[in-house]
This record gives C-alpha cells, structure tokens and sequence, in this order.
C-alpha cells in the first residue's frame, strides 16, 4: 500500500489546480460578457459637416458592445447638444470628446499662452508670412535682416535668432478654438459667421516666446528696416540647428565682384616695400 500522506498531497494539489482553474475560467466568462453587455452611446443620426452646431435631431442613442466603445463617448444626448463638432462626422459614427468643442461667446487668448511665456505679435505679408499659409499650431523659425553699416556703406546680415517657435494665433483665428468669427452683416443687420480658416487676409501672427525672445524680436523689429521672416516648419521637425550668420560674401562666394575687389585691396594693404632697386639695363627688379 502507497504512503497515505502523499496520497492525501496529492489530492490537495489536484483539489488546489482544479479550484484556480475554476476561478481563472470564471473570470474570463466574466470578462466577456462584460464586454459584450450593450450600453448607451450616443452616435450621428446623419452626416455631420464640420463647424456644425450639434441639435436633437442630429443625434440618437444607441446600444453597442462595450468592446466597440470608443474612449471618450457621451451616453447621453443632453451633453453634446449645443457642442460644436471640429471634424466633419459620418452617419452612425460616435461622437467624441475630442471631435468637438464648446462655443465660446469670447476667446482669450492668454488661456491659450503657456505659463513662463509670452505672446508676442509680428507683421506678417506674403512674403514675410511664408504666403499667409501659416496656421495656429504650426511652428517656425525666425530670421532677420539687419543692416548695421553706417551712412551710405551698407553692411547686411542674415540670421536665423529663433528655431521652433509655436505659432499660436494669425490675425483673430486663435490656437484651439473654433475657427469662426461673428459679424453683423452691414445691410441686413443679421449676424454672419466668417470662417477665419480660409482667411488669408491676416496681417499678424502671433507667437509664442520666453520673455527673453520677446525682447530680441522687439529689437528686430525696432532696427533699421524692422522686418523678420517667418520660415514655416514640418510639424514633426523639432531639431535646432547651429547656423551661422549669412552676408554678401558667404552667398557671393570669393568670385564675386565684391570678392575679388576685396582681395585686391588686402592684397595692397599686405604688401611689403622692397629694400633696394636693382637696375639691370632697361629692367628694374625689386629685392626684398
């Protein structure tokens, strides 16, 4: 006859895998079926154009797995009445937190300054602006050119003084906000929405900076000509380079005409006299 206390260990540890597998499998079914409970969500009743004030008859409420619920739902209708909706939204898509915003009767701009910087405004033209085709959240260097010769003698500069710059507003089309703006319409009195989104009549950009940068983009523009450039970046790019200042002779190059001129002159500025004259007949060699 075996040994009755290995027996009855055995039995326990049998018991013991039988009882976690038990429980394992029970919380799986519980799993699952949670996931598969149907629960509220509110969804497009139609297609839903973008800057579109969101009513009743927009919206229905309907029943969907909870695996198939996207983070950031309403489940109720009352909620998103009266949001309006930043991206254009498909009959029976969800509607999400992050696909609309709350309309906002006066938008201020210092919310949207980050803290320990400064917004600051500059001019901005067709050329200046990289072609008035800068947006809010787009990011840009900053270059100038400063001439600093005195009278007639002209010395220019170019350079890049700032490097990933967040642009966080271009005329009265401000970061994060809803890109509208209301007017009363001259003749009728009536209110009209403009969209500020295809507004390429802006002739500022306001940018986010320390308040040291504010202060040397105010000296920028208080010097000389007092205009900078705006060069616009890829959104992903946010590299700094070391760049150096650019003037005549690095664009020029040594053959240009100023190049030439300008070795001409150091070299009769570097020459030396010679010591004596040898005359040899008609030729005269200097010694040095």
């Amino acid at each position: 006859m075996g040994n009755p206390r290995a027996v009855l260990i055995s039995l326990i540890m049998a018991f013991l895998a039988v009882l976690l597998i038990w429980f394992y499998v029970k919380q799986k079914e519980e799993t699952t079926l949670g996931l598969a409970t149907p629960k509220k969500v509110v969804v497009a009743n139609q297609d839903i154009a973008e800057l579109t004030t969101l009513d009743e008859t927009m919206l229905r409420i309907d029943s969907v797995p909870q695996t198939y619920i996207q983070p950031g739902t309403y489940s109720e209708a009352k909620d998103v009445v009266g949001l309006i909706t930043t991206v254009p939204i498909k009959k029976g898509e969800q509607i999400l937190q992050n696909k609309v915003l709350f309309e906002e009767t006066q938008t201020k701009l210092s919310t949207r300054v980050s803290k320990g910087k400064r917004a600051i405004t500059v001019p901005v033209t067709d050329i200046h602006g990289a072609g008035r085709l800068v947006k809010p959240g787009d990011r840009v260097d900053i270059l100038s050119s400063i001439d600093y010769g005195q009278g007639d003698r002209e010395q220019r500069e170019v350079k890049t003084v700032l490097q990933d710059v967040l642009v966080i507003a271009t005329g009265r089309n401000i970061i994060a906000s809803i890109p509208t703006e209301i007017t009363k319409d001259p003749i009728s009195g009536k209110e009209v929405k403009r969209d500020l989104r295809k507004d390429t009549r802006y002739t500022t950009a306001t940018l986010e900076v320390t308040l040291e940068e504010a202060q040397g983009v105010v000296f920028l523009l208080t010097s000389g000509e007092g205009s900078i450039f705006l060069a616009l970046r890829n959104p992903d790019d946010r590299s700094i380079e070391k760049l150096y200042t650019t003037d005549a002779d690095k664009v020029l190059g040594e053959r240009s005409s100023k190049g030439v001129r300008q070795k001409m002159e150091e070299g009769i500025k570097g020459r030396r006299e010679p010591r004596w004259l040898e005359f040899r007949g008609t030729d005269v060699t200097p010694v040095y």
